[in-house]
């Protein structure tokens, strides 16, 4: 039976931060100076985009973005309080992140909700907006033909444009449909480090070997304390299939834009509630020994923008409230495997446009990057098509976004996987990940049913996750630290080209870059090195596993230390030592596969983790029965 879904229905506190109208509560503002300024004459004529001209004496229903003037305030000092409201009322996370990354000033216009005052004089007039949008200022509402003239002619609108219309670029699809996905491989016939990675991978192994993400989880770091918000067209089956149920999303942390609700899933709808939970699979699956994403240990927003089900092209409205969504949430990295191409509004679009700058979708993209948010983006895949070319949001400055490309399990481009460069003649895409036949949970073959599929969508989110990881690992870096690091470190990182960029990112050589100027070490001062001494895995009535720490940078004097050991969610299974640690001591621990009860802990992953001077540093352990 499908899922009752959750309306927020009309314009009242839920549906305004749905739409992502609200982002600081108070009063409704008079209108500011340039909006009092009435229109005269055939002045409301000048507002209309190009394309609206013709359709002004048509009865025909066209959707169009309302952009107002000013967020409504009556004067400097007014403004002035309205900001002030705004930085009061970021949430911690999004503060955080703000700072971390050196955003200045740390609220700007953008910030503040549009208008209450207009948006209830549209709906006065009849014309109630169905979407919002702070950061541009505007308002989303569909409108026939002839009464173009009554919303131009309000005071307080400054431009009346078309709704951008585009084609999604879509995964390469077998004829046949896509394919089962591989078992896990069979850890028996391997050596001892393979039969380590098989039980910790399954078959998500190879994905995520190629871009080395296993040497980052080797050091603890799986993207714990890092929020990605995945923006995509459906996540049915993200609380009930095996590789996802244990990623729980919390409240408030789900949004459907298109539909308008609190739920991005639908039981009742096969086709295009799917795609969202695959890619989510390659970030953030959780199933050791079947299937683990890149980032497993990240926290999830999930915000459906897209509607699956159409062929043809839609209006382009909800990336943008997804990306000022996530940016109110907290969010340190927003995943996209969507994106457009052949345009169709005011102007009708073509390559030539796609410097990272005009469509909407990548103007909302730029905006993402000020507020500190690392953009990760599929780059497209239209290599085998006629268009050929990168597609919007991908264009976006590579210092903004990080554009993916495909690749198969040799490093080779996937040939539908989009050729840069962009417009303006920048490096696309900027790096390159597995995108040809890629594992994935498939919902609609039940809760351990999987697939393996093409597209640069799959190449994204390992990225994305990789990304994560990385920064757990660096929690000072910027995004721009980490795009960078990542680039520079990659397998094209001396001769970039515009079918893989900078290359496939390698998680083992990554660690060890450093901000240029910094004159800082690496691996910051006072994290204690950790190198496993004894067997790995470890099994079952055979030598415990053993791990040697040593403790250094700049500890002073005898720090509380202890030694625990760790499963995948976090909790404690056994503590097994503590007492006091100082700089330049050795410290050597056994495990034995039991918890603090002496009983046998089940097989899978774990991590022995030592604490000490309020840094944290962790070796994982495969354990065997």
């Amino acid at each position: 039976m499908a899922r009752s879904r959750r309306s927020c229905g009309g314009w009242g506190p839920v549906r305004a931060a749905l739409l992502g109208i609200a982002l600081v509560a108070g009063p409704a503002r008079s209108a500011g100076p340039e909006a009092r300024s009435a229109a005269s004459g055939t002045g409301w004529l000048a507002k209309l985009g190009p394309d609206l001209i013709a359709a002004r004496e048509s009865a025909d229903t066209v959707t169009v973005w309302v952009s107002f003037a000013d967020k409504g305030e009556s004067g400097p000092a007014d403004l002035a309080a309205a900001l002030g409201a705004a930085r009061a009322s970021l949430s911690p996370r999004a503060r955080a992140r703000r700072e971390r990354a050196g955003v200045r000033p740390l609220v700007d216009e953008r910030d503040l909700p549009v208008s209450a005052r207009y948006l209830e004089a549209l709906a006065e007039q009849g014309l109630s907006p169905f979407a919002a949008s702070r950061w541009l200022n505007r308002a989303a509402v569909r409108v026939p033909g002839a009464r173009l003239r009554d919303v131009a002619a309000l005071p307080f609108v400054a431009r009346v444009t078309s709704v951008q219309r585009a084609v999604r670029s879509r995964d390469p699809v077998a004829p046949a449909g896509p394919r089962p996905g591989a078992p896990p491989p069979e850890p028996a016939s391997r050596g001892e480090a393979a039969a380590r990675e098989a039980i910790a991978y399954g078959r998500s192994l190879s994905q995520l070997a190629q871009i080395k993400v296993p040497a980052l989880h080797d050091s603890g770091y799986v993207g714990t304390g890092v929020l990605v918000c995945i923006l995509d067209d459906g996540f049915n089956a993200h609380d009930t299939h095996e590789a996802l149920r244990d990623q729980v999303v919390a409240p408030g942390f789900e949004r459907d834009f298109v539909q308008g609700d609190l739920d991005a899933t639908d039981p009742s709808n096969s086709f295009d509630f799917n795609h969202g939970s695959a890619v989510m699979g390659c970030l953030g699956g959780a199933k050791p020994g079947a299937y683990m994403g890149a980032a497993y240990g990240a926290t999830f927003a999930l915000g459906r923008t897209e509607n699956g089900a159409s062929e043809s092209r839609a209006e382009m409205l909800f990336w943008g409230l997804g990306a000022e969504w996530a940016d109110s949430l907290g969010a340190d990295i927003i995943s996209s495997s969507l994106g457009y191409f052949t345009f169709d509004t005011d102007p009708d679009y073509s390559y030539a446009d796609m410097n990272g700058h005009t469509t909407d979708i990548s103007r909302y993209a730029e905006i993402a990057a000020s507020k500190g948010i690392l953009v990760v983006n599929a780059v497209g895949n239209e290599g085998d098509k006629s268009w050929r070319y990168l597609i919007a949001p991908a264009d976006v400055n590579g210092d903004s976004l990080i554009a993916v490309g495909a690749v198969d399990d040799l490093g080779r481009p996937g040939v539908f996987s989009s050729y840069g460069p962009s417009a303006d003649g920048r490096v696309k895409p900027d790096l390159a990940a597995r995108g040809v036949a890629v594992p994935v949970p498939w919902a609609p073959l039940g809760d351990t049913g999987y697939m393996t599929w093409d597209g640069t969508s799959f190449a994204a989110p390992l990225v994305a996750g990789l990304a994560a990881c990385l920064m757990q690992a660096r929690p000072t870096w910027r995004p721009l630290d980490v795009i960078r690091a990542l680039r520079e470190t990659a397998s094209q990182a001396s001769r970039p080209d515009n079918r893989l960029g900078y290359g496939i990112p390698d998680g083992s050589r990554v660690m060890f870059w450093q901000p240029p100027g910094s004159g800082a070490p690496s691996i910051p001062p006072g994290i204690p090195a950790a190198m496993i001494i004894g067997p790995n895995p470890v099994r079952a009535g055979g030598p415990s596993a053993k791990v040697r720490f040593a403790a250094g940078g700049f500890l002073e004097g005898a720090n509380p230390a202890r030694v625990r050991v760790l499963d995948l969610s976090g909790r404690s299974v056994r503590e097994l030592w503590s007492g006091a640690l100082a700089r330049g001591q050795c410290l050597d621990v056994s495990w034995d596969g039991r918890d603090d009860d002496r009983r046998l802990t089940h097989s899978g992953c774990y991590f022995v983790s030592l604490e000490v001077g309020g840094e944290v540093t962790t070796a994982r352990v495969v354990w065997l029965r």
